[in-house]
């Protein structure tokens, strides 16, 4: 109710977004027959903009974490690269390394739709099934030393599809895999330059992350301190 309070206030004039924003693109859409979305879709597809974004916070209050745990990244981040140079740039290395190292959620659950063999093991119809996501991204025999935070380790290998899998596995198109995985790399990516060339302070507090509670956090929430303009 509350987005697409959003689109009818847009359409009635009352808030007026600018035309880059999603909540203007949903507002003004319209379909094949020329026709605005009804209002619930609108709230619905404005939802689904939303939504994500605020999933990705989690990943970037890691990205603090990792800022904080390991500051000499904080000049690499804000280094200038010439143009000329191969392969990520050293935000998007960090954004990977993000990913693959922290926790968003540790594991993903299904139930099997039909009986079968699933890596040796006999899977029943109705069973539960885990995915082990932070395992995979942990793997000594896939990752060196995978408990350090080493973002160059993407460097010379960019991962591929099915090199880590912390926002789900498959085709996303088809599978239990997040459609929105670039975009999340890209915000991290945004974000951890924004840090870097921040001048902020981290107060004392619990930095341990609680692997107990979906998604993983750090206790505190990593609070930054900005100070006043």
């Amino acid at each position: 109710r509350w987005a697409a309070d959003i689109a009818h206030r847009i359409r009635a004039g009352r808030i007026a977004p600018p035309e880059d924003t999603a909540a203007h693109a949903v507002a003004w859409h319209r379909e094949a027959d020329g026709g605005l979305l009804d209002e619930h879709t609108a709230g619905v597809e404005l939802l689904n903009v939303v939504r994500p974004v605020v999933a990705v916070s989690v990943y970037l209050a890691f990205a603090a974490h990792a800022l904080h745990r390991h500051p000499h990244w904080i000049r690499g981040l804000t280094a200038q690269e010439p143009d000329d140079t191969p392969g990520p740039d050293r935000a998007e290395l960090f954004a990977q390394e993000v990913r693959r190292l922290y926790p968003f959620f540790p594991l993903v659950a299904a139930r099997a739709r039909h009986g079968m063999v699933l890596c040796g093991q006999r899977v029943d119809s109705g069973q539960r099934v885990l995915l082990d996501l932070y395992g995979i991204n942990h793997d000594p025999r896939l990752w060196e030393a995978p408990e350090e935070f080493r973002p160059e380790r993407f460097r010379d290998h960019p991962p591929g599809l099915y090199d880590f899998v912390p926002q789900g596995a498959g085709d996303p198109d088809v599978h239990h895999r997040c459609p929105g995985e670039p975009i999340t790399t890209a915000l991290i990516t945004v974000v951890a330059r924004r840090l870097a060339a921040s001048d902020y302070t981290v107060p004392q507090q619990d930095m341990t992350v609680d692997m107990r509670r979906l998604p993983a956090l750090p206790r505190s929430g990593c609070v930054i301190r900005v100070p006043p303009v």
